[in-house]
């Protein structure tokens, strides 16, 4: 396909340790040339997951997601087609793993990296393998549901089906979920802008996956994640993490990130 998805990024006070629970829960893989001072990214074999230090004036969770792409010529004008409006930024040197940070319609931002550019490092220069726990969606909240699919479909080529409410956008192994947003969404709970919502795995098996996190807070205590659904605010926003028709499970990681978990 001209695009897939390739990473999505992480803000934390406490990177390190949110990568190793990647790690330890999913299986997720280091990279073996980590800039340990700068970020720790893992990967499931295809999807780099950055994990950022947080810096001044940064909130923490879910900061971006990004796209390899065939062409960046042809993405960018692709975009420009699409809406004159929108805008693009070439990213720092320092930072290789994508070259170009974009916004769609609804100002959500995200990374685009040309394929066999050369200049991947860590963990996106390996991401090559298969394993049973892998990252299946990514999950937005857009006001215009219709326009962001097309945004997506003309720009990415990925592959549209509308089910359950959604636009599932496919690259054929990874999907963006395009969920309704709605002042609505926030009656009883801290109302939020147009965003990545949430991120999910597909697993073996979610029995097995519950049990792995009973051993692991077993091992290290560390590894305890953030309750869902206590008091009347905690139901109403696990309730609205629920409205994703992917999820069967739910859980968040050690900063907060809401993750769900599909077995099928």
């Amino acid at each position: 396909m001209f695009a897939r998805l390739n990473h999505l990024a992480i803000t934390s006070d406490i990177y390190a340790s949110n990568a190793r629970f990647y790690m330890a829960l999913f299986g997720m893989k280091g990279s073996s040339n980590t800039r340990p001072a700068r970020a720790m990214p893992v990967g499931d074999g295809r999807i780099g997951l950055n994990n950022i230090p947080r810096r001044e004036g940064r909130r923490s969770g879910l900061d971006h997601f990004g796209f390899e792409v065939e062409s960046m010529k042809l993405a960018l004008e692709r975009i420009r087609a699409f809406d004159p409006a929108l805008q693009w930024v070439v990213r720092p040197s320092q930072r290789p793993n994508a070259a170009v940070s974009a916004h769609d319609p609804d100002m959500i931002i995200f990374d685009l990296a040309e394929r066999n550019s050369g200049k991947a490092q860590d963990i996106f220069a390996e991401n090559d393998w298969e394993q049973t726990r892998y990252i299946n969606h990514i999950a937005l909240r857009c006001r215009d549901l219709d326009r962001s699919a097309e945004f997506y479909t003309r720009v990415f080529e990925l592959e549209p089906t509308k089910k359950d409410g959604c636009w599932h956008l496919s690259d054929g192994r990874v999907s963006l979920v395009l969920m309704q947003w709605s002042m609505d969404n926030f009656i009883g709970h801290d109302p939020l802008p147009p965003q990545i919502d949430h991120f999910g795995f597909k697993v073996e098996s979610i029995e097995a996956l519950r049990k792995d996190m009973d051993d692991l807070i077993g091992f290290n205590p560390q590894f305890v994640t953030k309750p869902l659904g206590y008091g009347e605010e905690g139901q109403a926003r696990l309730d609205l993490f629920k409205q994703c028709p992917v999820g069967e499970f739910h859980l968040t990681d050690l900063e907060g990130v809401y993750i769900d978990v599909s077995e099928t």
